[in-house]
């Protein structure tokens, strides 16, 4: 099957969980050590320089100005502003709008990026949290050195091993890790579309763009959470609005309410589902959205500028894994 993953570098197949390494894949990790690619810039892009805050209360009073009358108060939910102006511990949210800066807290965008491919032999994977690897598959854990792992971390995948129904991974000499710690980009596509295109994997939690067959910017996203509500769908869709830089809000009047000013780079592919740019979290790798796929600002630029266009398929893929 030209589209099942491809387990690692054909040097190491033939690994087990007895006999954990050989001379010819020692060799080969020797050579290659790290996953051909190149991360991608940090550019906030159209939301560079804009301060948005969040609020640490449910009830907002909102002022006339600094110190002055109380005009208006906001039941919040999950809500960030982004903010016109300060002044003396005041921010102004709305044209003469103000709040107390004492009630808030203030969005760190992610600096994480994805990266371009510079051609794939084997797949490459992002350590998702630290966490000490193993010496051979199910094995004995260490921490010493490169047994350490950290959070968005890239290796390559050499060879994968099946111990009592977990892949296991060989990422370096004689370390080794269990699938749930990686988030896995794989050579061949998962299916096949003509020139450019985009696949989002649910269970692995990575976006990879494609020109046809050939990979060529892999990232991390974090798409819906695991609730039949908020689940992003797998499918086969095609890019119907791109919207550079504009407000989000959902579930008013409920307590899954959320509002949020200035999301950069949304791409909309089913309905109310798109592709955007998230500077309220930075849980890439994981599920946690209401159902869009969520990207570093970086890599939503990256994709609105450089890769997508209105048409374009988005291929989503992977629920069916986690069932």
């Amino acid at each position: 099957d030209q589209h099942a993953p491809q387990q690692g570098h054909p040097t190491c197949a033939g690994l087990t969980a007895e006999n954990p390494s050989s001379p010819a894949c020692d060799a080969l990790i020797a050579s290659r050590p790290y996953p051909n690619v190149s991360p991608l810039p940090v550019d906030f892009g159209v939301i560079n320089g804009v301060e948005f805050i969040r609020f640490n209360v449910d009830e907002v009073p909102v002022y006339d100005q600094p110190n002055g009358t109380q005009v208006d108060s906001m039941t919040v939910g999950y809500t960030y502003v982004a903010v016109i102006q300060k002044r003396d511990g005041w921010a102004e949210i709305r044209p003469g709008r103000w709040v107390d800066l004492d009630i808030t807290r203030s969005a760190q965008p992610s600096t994480f990026t994805g990266v371009t491919i510079n051609g794939l032999d084997m797949p490459f994977a992002w350590v998702l949290w630290p966490h000490c690897a193993t010496t051979a598959p199910a094995g004995v854990r260490s921490c010493e050195g490169p047994g350490q792992l950290e959070r968005f971390q890239l290796v390559n995948v050499y060879a994968t091993v099946n111990v009592r129904g977990w892949n296991w991974y060989l990422i370096g000499p004689g370390i080794w890790t269990n699938q749930q710690n990686l988030s896995i980009v794989f050579p061949n596509a998962p299916a096949q579309f003509p020139g450019r295109w985009v696949a989002v994997n649910t269970y692995e939690q990575n976006l990879v763009a494609y020109n046809g067959g050939a990979p060529v910017m892999a990232t991390l996203v974090s798409s819906g959470v695991d609730d039949e509500r908020y689940e992003t769908d797998d499918g086969t869709y095609s890019v119907r609005l791109m919207i550079e830089n504009g407000p989000m809000d959902g579930f008013e009047g409920s307590d899954e309410f959320y509002s949020l000013d200035q999301v950069p780079y949304a791409v909309y592919f089913n309905g109310l589902v798109s592709l955007h740019g998230t500077y309220w979290h930075d849980s890439f790798g994981y599920r946690h959205s209401h159902g869009c796929v969520n990207l570093t600002i970086s890599d939503a630029k990256w994709l609105y500028e450089q890769w997508v266009s209105e048409g374009m398929t988005v291929y989503v893929y992977g629920q069916d894994m986690w069932d």
